[in-house]
């Protein structure tokens, strides 16, 4: 007998150190496949943000240079028109005539106001023209804004202007750059080494964006040449180059200028309230959950936000959109985890069936051979003990040497039944189906070995009780039927014997498409616990043979795979009072 805990010890071992490793290499496996897509999606996002900042600022560049194309002296209400000629084509003393500026025909897209601060703090606006400047023109300003409303802007921005230090702000560098440079300085001690280097990738590409942005301010030409003086102004008084700044919660565009040697603040008042909405519109097929927040001055703590060049912005990413082929692409590593997992418990279920499957064999081949030596033990001691007496002659007497010849005939019909079924079930087992269907009458089946079923009764001390009509025709195998019912007979011989009614029934059932040969005894029953396990072969041990009748526990199971192997089955079915019950299912020919 093999020691099943044993082998059950050392299986689970395995299964442990086959499941820890697979356990392991999933979690290696999905840690590498979790890396390599935030890889991707960093790669997406970095790529995304580089081109909505190179997309704001190329947007935000004509507006920088679009200001900063406009003379100096545009911000006055009135000036002096220069190179004027007469219609002789001489030339016009400098001062006679003087020129309206262009910016008083109001602000442009994405401007409240210009304005202008002169050395003693007085802040004015072309825009809202005072004095003798206010004149009526000969031609209405095509600004839609209202004079009342233009007064009110100004009064905003003459506050603000007056509540900063804009010429100590002007001569300073400038702060975006530093607070990016900053940025990537100030990287923590635990960034990686990626991380440092994509910081200074965006500095650098900060830096091109901002030499981009400050090339087109020198070089724009502006469509409407009213905005453009009509010819080089003098030396020194080129204005200088438009900075963004933050006033409070207001974004202007300033420079220093000087007109006449005098020194003057220019700048415009940003719309941010229409300005924003359009510049998040035009990245919202890149970056639909972005963000853009004012960079003002200091330096900020290293973050996702990403600088523009042109205005000094924040961009926060917020989700990255991703096309379909890349939204689309999912891993494959999910379904190879999961082909793989499935494989390994689906081998650890084929082992523990296989391991089950050999230990029960195990048993039950122990089982067989304590039980079939037992079986043997009885009828091979009963031949040696008669045989011995009947050599020597020591049974004189006639009747008594016929009594003992008739129990070494019944011992070898036991001892051949045995061998008999044991040979059945064996060909059984090897796929060989002893059923060789034919087309036969249930009453001559039973008739051609009634003889023989009624003398197995007999020995028990049974009557045979067969109830068959005639006429019943079936498919089935004869020889098969007639294994079946003697073994039936056998076991209610067995184990219904000295019973009160020693009658065993043969009778004959009808239930559609299917014919049933009952058979029926008066004796104690099979209890519940055991019905379960009565067509399991070599079920009974020795110790259950000893106090039960005798047998391997095979004859049963012998019955059920003949029945099925002529397209039938035997079943145990339970009757009211006492006794046991077996029907054998034949389909009907």
């Amino acid at each position: 007998m093999i020691r099943s805990w044993r082998v059950w010890l050392l299986v689970s071992v395995c299964l442990l150190l086959a499941l820890s490793g697979v356990v392991w290499l999933s979690v290696v496996a999905l840690r590498l496949d979790r890396a390599d897509r935030s890889s991707r999606e960093s790669a997406t996002r970095e790529e995304n943000v580089r081109l909505a900042l190179w997309r704001l600022d190329s947007d935000l560049m004509p507006l920088v240079a679009r200001e900063s194309a406009v003379v100096a002296e545009a911000y006055l209400p009135l000036f002096p028109a220069r190179g004027v000629v007469d219609p002789n084509r001489g030339a016009i003393r400098d001062g006679t005539y003087w020129l309206a500026s262009p910016l008083r025909s109001g602000p442009p897209d994405h401007v409240l106001l210009h304005f202008q601060m002169d050395s003693a703090g007085v802040v004015s606006s072309p825009q809202v023209p005072s004095g003798a400047s206010a004149a009526p023109e000969r031609r209405a300003p095509d600004s839609e804004v209202p004079p009342e409303e233009l007064r009110r802007r100004l009064d905003v921005v003459t506050a603000l202007l007056q509540a900063s230090d804009l010429r100590r702000t002007l001569s300073g560098a400038p702060q975006a750059l530093a607070q990016q440079v900053q940025e990537a300085r100030r990287m923590p001690l635990g960034t990686t080494t990626t991380d440092r280097a994509q910081a200074s990738k965006n500095v650098s590409e900060f830096f091109a964006r901002s030499r981009s942005a400050r090339q087109a301010a020198r070089q724009s030409v502006v469509p409407n040449t009213a905005l453009q003086a009509p010819e080089p102004p003098p030396p020194g008084e080129a204005p200088g180059e438009m900075r963004a700044l933050w006033l409070g919660e207001s974004l202007v565009l300033v420079r220093r200028a000087r007109i006449h040697g005098e020194e003057y603040v220019q700048g415009c008042w940003l719309d941010w309230g229409t300005l924003r909405p359009w510049l998040l519109e035009r990245v919202r097929d890149l970056l639909p959950g972005a963000v853009l927040e004012p960079a003002k001055g200091g330096v900020e703590e290293p973050g996702e936000g990403r600088l523009l060049a042109a205005l000094p912005l924040r961009l926060v990413p917020g989700a990255v959109a991703q096309d379909a082929g890349s939204s689309g692409a999912l891993s494959s590593l999910p379904l190879v985890l999961t082909v793989a997992w499935s494989g390994v418990a689906l081998a650890g279920i084929a082992v523990v069936a296989l391991l089950v499957g050999v230990v029960a064999l195990s048993e039950r081949r122990g089982a067989f051979v304590s039980a079939v030596t037992h079986e043997l033990r009885t009828p091979l001691t009963t031949f040696r003990m008669y045989t011995e007496m009947l050599a020597a002659g020591m049974v004189p007497d006639e009747r008594r040497r016929r009594e003992y010849f008739d129990i070494l005939h019944r011992e070898a019909e036991r001892l051949s039944h045995l061998v008999e079924n044991v040979l059945a079930y064996a060909r059984i087992e090897r796929g060989r189906s002893p059923a060789k269907l034919e087309r036969v009458d249930v009453r001559a089946v039973v008739q051609r070995m009634e003889e023989r079923l009624r003398e197995r009764a007999a020995q028990a001390g049974l009557t045979l009780c067969v109830e068959l009509p005639s006429g019943v025709m079936v498919m089935t195998d004869p020889a098969a039927v007639e294994q079946v019912l003697f073994n039936l007979v056998d076991n209610a011989a067995k184990y219904a014997a000295n019973t009160e009614d020693p009658r065993v029934h043969l009778e004959l059932e009808r239930r559609g498409r299917a014919v049933g040969l009952a058979v029926r005894d008066h004796g104690p029953g099979i209890a519940r616990a055991e019905v379960r396990r009565l067509f399991e072969p070599f079920s009974k041990s020795v110790q259950a043979a000893a106090r039960s009748a005798p047998g391997v526990g095979l004859g049963l199971a012998l019955c059920r795979r003949l029945a099925r192997s002529m397209r039938g089955d035997l079943r145990h079915e339970r009757v009211a009072g006492r006794g046991a019950r077996f029907v054998l299912w034949l389909p009907v020919a």
